[in-house]
């Protein structure tokens, strides 16, 4: 494809169309990423509880009087003492002087966790024993206090220890598992995996949003924006009508009409292509109501179902026929055979027929001009309904029988390599691409004129055109 037609496929990043394609892109990997929060959550909890263990606590508060202070004032001096106690503590425990007497009165191998500790600017100390067993934590605290005075005197001096508070045998643990705070922290974990796979997901599968997006892989000009309707039942697809347009799909179409009548006659055709680049973008509902559009203004129109693998027309607007494309291109009936009336005057119709393996050799045949230049004689305009090009080869080969193509696009459906390749197929046939058609849009993909129409959802509008 020549240089007019592409551009980066992968451009500058808008933020917003970031943000949009993150959402979309999570919301497709729902399922998983409620399964990767469900599980961080639990992993998280479950480590808390193989984890946990229970201590427990007994403590004692003493006020320190010295013994025949050398200090004009009493009351520093104790004050000084229960501080200079609570300082030199972890020293005593760990030289061995307090902990050999403990462990060897209590018959113990080790010691648990013993602190000490001064209150303030007071003369009040406080000893805490911490252990798994509330009964060794109690049995070392009553040990360490009577032992710690001895020991500690060669340091602070001669001391008094009188109660003031002590806890007794501890009966709870004083730690607690912390579900809620673990349980957080695996949801979090969980959220930020979830948005990590969904950003991988987005910048593996970026697909197209809006008219910039569309413009930036291939650049031709965006000639219309089809919304999404709500209400149509399987087999059926929205078809412009003069009913009341809540979702302004009849304003979208008709104004796709003028635009694709007046490309038309500016190059002097009538034969319009409609093809998409992958199945399910909705090409047969274009068609149609490209069609239907142009038959209503009081044109002659032929729409003609050229997917002879899965033709799909005669499903969508409810028309039955032996004869079809197919039939009359293996020469088993006569062009006037294969027409059918629709509901919408002046808009006749020719199915595909029934399904062959292999059309491409149909398509090429001498037939297939035969069948083109007669119809051209006909009516004013022919629409081709063809398969996805970036599948199959017969849009290409449909294309030579085409004075120009529309290639329909989905909003966020297909990626913009196949998109690409799409409109490569396309531009090898050598006739004009007169634009692309976004179609199922939502109103916030719209940015100006008639582009913002639609809500809602298409449904199984397209009967086989979903499986296209």
């Amino acid at each position: 494809m020549n240089n007019k037609y592409m551009d980066n496929v992968y451009p500058k990043i808008d933020l917003i169309a970031l943000i949009r394609g993150l959402i979309k892109s999570a919301m497709r990997l729902l399922v998983p990423g409620i399964l990767l929060v469900v599980l961080a959550t639990s992993v998280m909890c479950f480590r808390v509880w193989h984890s946990y263990y229970p201590r427990y606590q007994a403590s004692a508060s003493f006020t320190v009087h010295m013994k025949n202070p050398f200090y004009s004032t009493q009351q520093y001096y104790n004050n000084s003492a229960a501080e200079q106690m609570a300082k030199t503590f972890p020293q005593i425990l760990t030289n061995g002087l307090l902990s050999d007497r403990v462990k060897e009165q209590l018959g113990i191998t080790a010691m648990p966790d013993v602190r000490a500790s001064a209150v303030g600017n007071t003369n009040i100390f406080t000893l805490t024993v911490t252990s798994p067993d509330p009964q060794v934590a109690y049995d070392v605290l009553n040990c360490v206090i009577e032992n710690y005075p001895t020991v500690a005197e060669f340091v602070v001096g001669s001391t008094e220890l009188a109660l003031l508070d002590e806890s007794g045998m501890p009966t709870q643990p004083v730690n607690r598992p912390d579900y809620i705070r673990s349980g957080l922290l695996g949801a979090f974990a969980g959220f930020a995996i979830w948005g990590c796979l969904a950003f991988f997901y987005w910048a593996t599968h970026r697909t197209v949003s809006g008219e910039e997006e569309l413009r930036s892989v291939i650049n031709l000009p965006c000639i219309g924006r089809m919304p999404k309707v709500r209400g149509i039942k399987n087999g059926r697809c929205p078809v412009v009508n003069d009913r009341n347009d809540k979702f302004g799909f009849n304003e979208s179409v008709r104004l796709l009409r003028i635009r694709v009548e007046r490309a038309l006659d500016k190059i002097g055709g009538k034969v319009l292509l409609v093809t998409s680049t992958l199945p399910n973008e909705g090409k047969t509902t274009v068609s149609i109501n490209i069609a239907t559009a142009l038959a209503q203004k009081g044109k002659k129109v032929l729409l003609v179902d050229c997917d002879l693998r899965n033709p799909s027309v005669g499903s969508v607007l409810g028309i039955e026929n032996q004869n079809g494309l197919s039939e009359f291109l293996k020469a088993r009936c006569d062009i006037n055979s294969i027409y059918c009336n629709s509901k919408t005057p002046n808009l006749s119709v020719v199915l595909g027929g029934k399904p062959v393996d292999n059309p491409v050799m149909l398509l090429n045949n001498r037939k297939a001009h035969i069948f083109v230049e007669e119809v051209k004689k006909s009516f004013d305009y022919i629409i081709l309904d063809t398969p996805p090009s970036a599948m199959m080869a017969d849009a290409t080969e449909i294309g030579q029988w085409a004075d120009a193509s529309i290639l329909t696009v989905r909003q966020d459906y297909a990626l913009r390599r196949q998109i690409l390749e799409a409109a490569q197929s396309l531009n090898d046939t050598g006739k004009p691409i007169l634009g692309t058609i976004i179609n199922m849009t939502t109103p916030q993909s719209g940015k100006s004129g008639y582009y913002g129409y639609g809500y809602g959802y298409y449904g199984s509008y397209g009967g086989r055109d979903d499986e296209e």
